[in-house]
């Protein structure tokens, strides 16, 4: 998908964004005060040989999910060329003003989905690793972004990316993905172009083990020795 199609997909989301009060459906469940969840995010990294235009060279940052069997996650390296100003009316904050809002995928591209590091956790949130944290309401996002204090540590997506449990198991027994541990320098990384090139080293020095426990309620995955269960 080439920047101009992405643009114009994000700009349609514009009217709709400020009266959402949804949820990313099928990967965060939000209430009053920042939720911690048991389940480790992680990264999905789309190998060389990726057969999906839209997926190439994609960097996935996958999300807890609550809702089996689907699991969902956000692209995290392809910005458009809209950027938060453009897209909010209100002022923000000016470290905020030009960055890139960021195609997250193909699903629900009116979806908005608010990354943020910080000590303070904002409420509305939901707790992703030590000091990250995923914001899908539209009025907090809002808010999140007019406030000084977390300025340079946002990155706002729209839209995600979303498999049955059984389909993504298919695609990383055929080698499309390769499961990577979250590195919260690249989640933030501005220099979005240089991501999927770090990270795809893995793609040849990592096992992945791909299994499904009787339970049939979660997809666990084991990169190497690390194992992560959704």
């Amino acid at each position: 998908m080439n920047n101009e199609k992405r643009r114009s997909l994000v700009m349609s989301a514009t009217a709709a964004i400020f009266g959402l009060t949804a949820l990313l459906a099928c990967a965060l469940v939000m209430a009053g005060e920042p939720q911690n969840t048991s389940a480790k995010a992680f990264f999905l990294v789309a190998s060389r040989n990726m057969p999906d235009p839209v997926f190439q060279q994609s960097v996935i940052l996958m999300l807890p999910g609550d809702e089996p069997p689907l699991v969902a996650g956000v692209i995290i390296n392809k910005p458009t060329d809209v950027t938060l100003s453009n897209l909010f009316k209100q002022p923000l904050a000016p470290e905020n003003r030009n960055q890139k809002v960021y195609f997250g995928g193909p699903v629900e591209l009116t979806t908005p989905l608010l990354l943020i590091r910080t000590s303070r956790p904002p409420k509305q949130a939901i707790k992703l690793r030590d000091n990250v944290y995923g914001i899908a309401d539209a009025s907090t996002i809002a808010a999140d972004l007019q406030d000084p204090h977390y300025a340079n540590d946002t990155r706002l997506s729209l839209g995600r990316a979303q498999w049955a449990q059984e389909q993504l198991r298919g695609e990383l027994l055929e080698g499309a993905w390769t499961v990577v541990p979250l590195r919260t320098d690249l989640l933030f990384d501005r220099d979005a172009a240089k991501v999927w090139p770090i990270l795809s080293q893995h793609e040849h020095v990592r096992e992945i083990n791909a299994r499904c426990p009787d339970s049939n309620r979660s997809l666990a995955l084991t990169a190497c020795a690390d194992p992560i269960t959704w």
